[in-house]
């Protein structure tokens, strides 16, 4: 009995230790996240942050940071409320995939077959091409103005005007984040839910993630007071802020105006995951694919655009994430049953780009030096290059991408060839716009920008034939028109 005893004892004792290990551990890796949150506050400017990681479906960390109201010295809490912006966009395409689960569309459907009042130009686009942002509409709003539409304060004669509008590009042949196309899914999903897509939305997913903040909320953004909302702010330099304030009309709520918590939004990404708001994920998490067979997005990062969500495709720790107004990121790593989600009030914030120093507190092995390629693609690409030359650029880019299974972005790569222009490497930059062009001939940005080294060069015929492609792109091109001109007189 004695013996038994003392079995029990030590048995007690060295489960006890092992829990206060993994309490004290747990501790500490708060204390180091809440302290690389703060760091990143103070560098960024942001006034308030509201923090949420989840690991295998239960929320790990939470934390409030800083103001959600500067003039008054508000602070965060767990209630406060931050407008998510274009994160809107993820709650559509769930809603796009629920009408689908229920029959009433194909995500791949023709557009004309649900709207053929639309455009007859307009009818054979996809549904899931207006999700991903790969349609070439015109755009509805007016991009120096902000939030403002075409037609000032008018979203209806600014639809009308739009229609009367050409498109910006084939069909499907770029990546061009563009408003007008989540009007046309708000229409869609108003046809087959007579009650709205607000209305649909709060029942069919706000309801059922347990969301009852968000849901009161609505999708106003900031045109009417909500309990603990945050304000929004930009930063103007030297610790001076001002107030940001913008209206979305209805026809425009399918593409932002919801506000949510970090909470309810962790809610809401568990609830998905475990499939009680749809059963395809793979519908919803799949990049459109373009023409050419590549997907596109914002940069290296968020390298694939699907239902209203970027997609992170690289080797190691791949990513689907939402975000809105460059103030706002929820991510989700599935093959490592993580997610992290960042919300500020400062539009350009740019949580997504910290959210993965979050998330390697809670993936074991997440920075490692041998995946540290997949997270700084164009480092890597840059060394292959120092080793190989450019003259094989085409080999070399395929070994990059095979070896950090980024897709990388076109765009971020003729930029990349610009800089060697500038710094006189010219040869080395025609060769990656030479590429470049291979993936994408109807791009106007690679056409000019190899016309112009080419014009470097004293390459005169070949400048001349691309700055005439470029009017062939875009017939009312007056600076193609100018530099034909220039680059004529010296043939």
């Amino acid at each position: 009995m004695y013996k038994n005893n003392k079995v029990l004892l030590s048995t007690v004792l060295w489960l006890g230790t092992l829990l206060w290990s993994a309490l004290f551990s747990s501790l500490v890796k708060a204390e180091s996240v809440d302290k690389l949150i703060k760091t990143l506050m103070k560098e960024r400017h942001i006034p308030g942050l509201q923090l949420a990681v989840i690991k295998d479906d239960k929320v790990v960390k939470q934390g409030s940071y800083g103001f959600a109201d500067l003039q008054h010295q508000v602070p965060v809490t767990e209630q406060t409320l931050f407008p998510i912006n274009s994160m809107t966009k993820a709650f559509t395409g769930v809603a796009i995939v629920q009408l689908a689960e229920q029959g009433y569309l194909n995500i791949d459907d023709e557009i004309g077959k649900h709207l053929p009042e639309l455009p007859e130009a307009w009818q054979p686009l996809k549904i899931n091409q207006l999700m991903g942002h790969t349609t070439g509409l015109p755009p509805i709003l007016e991009l120096s103005a902000g939030l403002e539409t075409i037609v000032p304060n008018d979203a209806e004669a600014s639809w009308q005007a739009v229609q009367k509008q050409p498109f910006q590009f084939t069909p499907n042949s770029r990546f061009s984040y563009n408003q007008t196309g989540y009007v046309i899914l708000g229409k869609i999903i108003d046809k087959y839910v007579p009650e709205g897509f607000p209305a649909f939305i709060t029942k069919m997913q706000l309801a059922r993630a347990n969301m009852p903040q968000t849901a009161q909320a609505g999708f106003d953004y900031l045109e009417r007071m909500v309990p603990h909302q945050a304000r929004q702010y930009i930063h103007l330099g030297e610790g001076n802020y001002k107030n940001f304030y913008g209206e979305f009309p209805y026809i425009l709520r399918t593409a932002a105006g919801m506000s949510s918590t970090a909470t309810e939004l962790a809610n809401y990404l568990v609830s998905l995951q475990q499939g009680k708001l749809i059963k395809e994920l793979d519908m919803l998490w799949t990049p459109v694919t373009l023409n050419n067979g590549r997907t596109e997005a914002f940069n290296n990062k968020e390298n694939g655009y699907a239902m209203g969500w970027q997609v992170t495709q690289r080797k190691y720790h791949s990513a689907i994430s939402a975000s809105g107004g460059d103030a706002v990121t929820v991510i989700t790593y599935p093959e490592d049953k993580v997610s992290v989600i960042v919300l500020t009030n400062l539009l350009g914030g740019l949580p997504i780009t910290f959210v993965d120093d979050i998330a390697a507190y809670y993936i074991p092995e997440f920075n490692e030096p041998s995946k540290q390629k997949a997270y700084q693609p164009m480092a890597y690409l840059s060394q292959l290059t120092d080793e190989r030359g450019f003259s094989n650029f085409a080999a070399t880019f395929a070994t990059a991408q095979q070896d950090t299974g980024v897709i990388y972005d076109l765009e971020i790569l003729v930029e990349w060839g610009n800089k060697l222009v500038e710094n006189g490497q010219v040869n080395n930059g025609i060769e990656i716009f030479k590429f470049a062009l291979t993936q994408n001939n109807e791009q106007p940005y690679y056409h000019n920008s190899i016309a112009q080294a080419y014009e470097l060069n004293k390459q005169y015929a070949q400048a001349f034939a691309h700055y005439q492609q470029l009017l062939t792109i875009n017939p009312n091109s007056q600076f193609a028109k100018n530099k034909m001109a220039e680059v004529e007189r010296h043939l």
